[in-house]
């Protein structure tokens, strides 16, 4: 009993402070979170009106879909394993999705933007559609309500860490390496946040997916 008090206690200092940085960062978090909605209703607009390019764009991205190596496992070897999938999910994301794509490459503190213009665009064309199938709407907007609401977090940082390169006056120093310094420091409390959104899109996704119904695929048109 007293581990697990002890347990829920540092879990609430861990996710206290997360969220007070989260806090600090909210017009950047919120920044990024605008891109990727925009973007996302603005590739589906895209699609909907017909436009040549993004029609092809979609037809190719959907073959690429089907033969992404990294959903592989997911149909192949863990396929049976619920909680197997929902781990492969959270840490895929988590590492790549967030970590290398949107934080780590925030160093060029522009290029979290462009991921997140893309992200945004992709996912909304692929999707172009689902509004018409009930199930596959409910698991995908919970989805991406979850995945890139982390993802606007990790980009914040990312965006944190590059603009504080440059311009160390707006982390209260005036040396790149303590601005640095200062940057991770608050990226490493956050992605307790960010890991735990994550966790939960990863059981939302595959919990309804693995019970409810097979993969759910884009629509054909």
């Amino acid at each position: 009993m007293g581990v697990c008090v002890s347990f829920m206690e540092r879990f609430k200092e861990r996710l206290k402070e997360s969220i007070e940085v989260a806090v600090r960062m909210k017009r950047l978090i919120i920044f990024f979170a605008i891109v990727h909605v925009v973007f996302l209703f603005f590739g589906q607009w895209m699609v909907a009106k017909g436009v040549p390019a993004v029609l092809t764009l979609r037809e190719e991205q959907m073959k690429e879909l089907q033969n992404l190596m990294y959903l592989k496992p997911l149909t192949g070897p863990l396929a049976s394993s619920l909680l197997l999938k929902i781990g492969y999910t959270a840490f895929f994301n988590i590492v790549l999705g967030a970590f290398i794509s949107t934080t780590v490459f925030g160093v060029v503190f522009f290029f979290p933007y462009i991921i997140a213009v893309w992200r945004g665009f992709i996912i909304g064309m692929l999707f172009y559609g689902l509004d018409a199938a009930p199930f596959k709407s409910t698991v995908f907007y919970g989805t991406f309500l979850l995945e890139f609401g982390a993802y606007s977090i990790s980009s914040a940082i990312g965006t944190d860490i590059g603009l504080g390169l440059i311009w160390p006056g707006r982390k209260g120093t005036e040396s790149r390496m303590e601005a640095f310094r200062a940057s991770v420091a608050d990226a490493k409390k956050l992605y307790f946040l960010i890991a735990l959104i994550l966790v939960v899109a990863a059981v939302w996704e595959i919990g309804w997916l693995h019970y409810l119904g097979p993969f759910i695929k884009p629509p054909e048109n």
